[in-house]
């Protein structure tokens, strides 16, 4: 009944932060900020909170796998954040993807001696 309990939570906040997410992309423009008395929150900030929220929750209810929604969710970020900053050749993409197979690879192995 826990795993139930787990499964159904995870795929309640997965829709959550999806749907915050989707309004997010789709009523704000990118350069809109949240207005607080003493700083402004950026509405980029508040999309690489929410993203990846949705990718964790999301992946962790379809694999019934931690470790899998992790490293998914932070190669998502990562190549994101590598097209936020201008790394946009292919080769930036490959190494990243190398990097995150070697983890799956490693993390994934059944002898770990």
């Amino acid at each position: 009944m826990r795993r139930k309990n787990r499964k159904l939570l995870h795929l309640f906040l997965a829709l959550l932060s999806g749907g915050s997410l989707l309004a997010c992309i789709l009523l704000l423009s990118p350069k809109y900020a949240f207005e607080l008395p003493f700083f402004n929150i950026p509405i980029l900030i508040i999309f690489f909170i929410l993203l990846p929220c949705f990718l964790f929750f999301g992946i962790s209810f379809a694999t019934k796998s931690r470790k899998h929604a992790y490293l998914i969710t932070f190669f998502v970020l990562v190549y994101l954040l590598f097209r936020l900053w201008g790394l946009t050749h292919p080769f930036f993409f490959f190494l990243l993807l190398a990097l995150f197979l070697t983890l799956e690879l490693l993390f994934t192995s059944k002898n770990h001696s």
